[in-house]
């Protein structure tokens, strides 16, 4: 009779966490990429995943009768990260003075089966920051893409804070009323 190996707890959790992902990566992965649209960060995610598993004291012990429903486990894991991360983006852009509908276009934008859409949306933010006063459009550039706070383009452009306020905040609508009215015409 041939003796088995014994392994230490961390040792056991380990390989059923190889294990685990070796059986349900493709389908992991499937259903990381969907809802994100971005390889990169599908990786991120799945890292996040093993790392949320190695954590989990007994996993062996939890999953034992339940392998059947690992991967079930495995993507309510994942679903819970995304949606940490997308909490956690809100948060980010709430920060910077960004409203939730442009969360929604800056996701558009970043979807890989979207570039045409992603292309003609540009032009109208461009056609749109052109029709403004150009020093409404220096203080959202120098914020959004500059990324500098409302206090330090105050003082680069000799305005209040809420000056700037107010000229970011025209930026923005015009540039989505130009968005909106895209598409309206393209429904």
């Amino acid at each position: 009779m041939q003796r088995q190996p014994v392994y230490s707890r961390q040792q056991a959790s380990h390989k059923l966490i190889e294990r685990l992902l070796a059986e349900h990566d493709i389908a992991l992965r499937r259903f990381i990429r969907v809802r994100l649209g971005a390889q990169q960060d599908c990786d991120d995610v799945l890292q996040e995943v093993y790392v949320r598993l190695s954590q989990i004291d007994d996993l062996p012990e939890k999953l034992a009768d339940r392998l059947d429903t690992a991967r079930n486990y495995l993507m309510q894991i994942a679903s819970n990260l995304l949606i940490d991360r997308a909490r956690r983006a809100q948060v980010r852009h709430a920060e910077k003075h960004i409203s939730t509908d442009d969360v929604e276009t800056y996701s558009t934008l970043n979807a890989p089966d979207r570039d045409l859409h992603n292309k003609r949306q540009l032009q109208q933010v461009e056609a749109a920051l052109a029709k403004i006063k150009s020093v409404h459009r220096q203080a959202f550039l120098l914020h959004r893409v500059e990324g500098l706070s409302y206090r330090e383009i105050g003082d680069q452009l000799g305005i209040s804070v809420s000056t700037v306020e107010k000229y970011i905040s025209s930026a923005l609508l015009a540039v989505r009323q130009a968005l909106l009215s895209d598409a309206e015409a393209h429904s």
